[in-house]
């Protein structure tokens, strides 16, 4: 009974000292890859761009006259974990002009991290994208101090506006996606993402730019569904300590109605900019034809970094996001779009491989690995990059194809809330952006006379 009880320990012990090693290979995956995302956002960008991306930690951790986002008063600030590196000082005392100032970051330190979202980072990212940042904080925070949190974030705003870089900070309570209820994060462009595909696109795509790790990169994929007591059990072995880590949740189980609503939302705003919105609308169309076996593709990115396969140019989220809808429009047989799509994808690059060399290295390098693999020759590329002088006829055979792209996705989804049995009815608020196939035809024609507006 003894020498049991001993192997037993014995065997319990190494599975344990295993989940340590594992948990400290997987951290420094996550570092590597994260090191990897800073690098590419600010080497892909103008200079006013790396400074501002840089310095908003410094301006969250600190709370001083001198600094951007300062105003009178008992100001929530201070980021946990986060100390400024040696490029963020040197930028932080060109701001102050005066490196005597020692200041001292609030003890309680309320922001949990800052985390920059989308396309920054990714291929995706060009010279006129702008920069979406959730400032995770403790749920502790009463109304007032939440309040005063937004001003300062609001001033920060406004600072990186003047140095001509669009910037949106989110204030996100650390647990509001625990919520039944579809969270507000105060911008239009998740107006109608449910909680479930707003973290999808959150845990894909996030940079952390200061603060704690997220642990949902830790759990593994198939853990998904026992994702709380997985996550408790990390804790209560000694894995891991929730001090370090920034937990928002798992992401739970796509609906019908999070497709459906999700999916009007990005066909709405791809009248607006249908090359920029083409690919997430094929991503979710993708997601309803899986349904209801989805797999949302922050699970397959993460599946990816725990087998250590770091595919598509170090996992950029954007590669993936064009590697996910290329699989779908093979599966349906639908080369026509995935042409698009790709067209689409190139454009939103922006680097333009007929023309000078002038572009960043490993943009570049990923851009010409695609098109030799797509097979496209020299007169393409030389008719894509000169999208700015293209003629009428050339901007309304292009029309033509978007259109007819967006409306067979438009009626692919009305199909798939028929077949799920759901009542349409009840979400007449975003019906009523469309109103039907028509307003996206009077759109399409009516909007597009220059190249610009793609």
């Amino acid at each position: 009974m003894k020498a049991g009880r001993q192997n037993s320990v014995f065997i319990k012990n190494i599975r344990l000292n295993l989940l340590y090693f594992y948990i400290e290979i997987l951290k420094k995956r996550l570092d590597a890859i994260n090191q990897l995302r800073i690098d590419r956002a600010l080497t892909a960008m103008v200079p006013n761009f790396q400074y501002v991306y840089n310095l908003i930690p410094t301006l969250l951790h600190f709370h001083h006259p001198m600094l951007p986002g300062y105003f009178n008063g008992n100001v929530p600030h201070g980021i946990c974990l986060f100390t400024p590196d040696k490029s963020q000082r040197v930028l932080f005392h060109k701001v102050i002009h005066n490196t005597r100032h020692l200041l001292v970051a609030h003890s309680e330190q309320p922001i949990t991290g800052v985390y920059s979202m989308g396309s920054t980072s990714s291929i995706g990212q060009n010279y006129s994208s702008d920069l979406d940042i959730w400032i995770c904080h403790k749920s502790w925070l009463n109304n007032e101090e939440r309040a005063q949190l937004q001003c300062k974030c609001a001033l920060i705003e406004e600072w990186a506006t003047q140095k001509g870089v669009d910037v949106s900070l989110f204030l996100i309570d650390e647990n509001s996606f625990r919520s039944s209820e579809n969270i507000n994060i105060g911008n239009q462009n998740y107006s109608f993402t449910s909680n479930t595909l707003l973290l999808d696109e959150f845990y894909r795509t996030a940079v952390r730019m200061g603060g704690k790790r997220i642990i949902w990169n830790i759990v593994p994929g198939e853990k998904e569904a026992h994702y709380d007591e997985y996550v408790l059990s990390l804790y209560n072995h000694g894995a891991l300590s929730p001090n370090e880590w920034l937990d928002l949740g798992g992401l739970g189980t796509l609906s019908v109605e999070d497709c459906f609503s999700a999916s009007l939302w990005q066909l709405y705003k791809s009248i607006d900019s249908p090359y920029k919105s083409v690919l997430k609308t094929l991503l979710l169309e993708a997601y309803s034809w899986e349904y209801p076996q989805t797999t949302l593709l922050a699970i397959h990115i993460k599946q990816r970094l725990h087998n250590n396969e770091i595919v598509s140019y170090g996992l950029d989220p954007y590669c993936m996001m064009l590697e996910r809808v290329t699989y779908y429009l093979y599966q349906i047989n639908d080369m026509t779009r995935l042409d698009l799509v790709r067209r689409c994808f190139y454009l939103k690059a922006c680097e333009k491989l007929s023309q000078s060399l002038s572009g960043i290295a490993w943009r570049r390098k990923i851009i010409m690995h695609l098109v030799q693999m797509w097979g496209w020759n020299s007169e393409r590329l030389c008719i894509l990059d000169n999208q700015i002088n293209w003629k009428m006829n050339q901007m309304r055979t292009v029309h033509k194809e978007l259109l007819d792209a967006m409306m067979q996705s438009y009626r692919k989804l009305m199909n798939f809330a028929s077949s799920n049995k759901l009542n349409v009815n009840a979400h007449s608020k975003e019906i009523l952006l469309l109103t039907s196939k028509s307003k996206l035809y009077a759109a399409f024609e009516g909007k597009y006379n220059n190249a610009s507006n793609l």
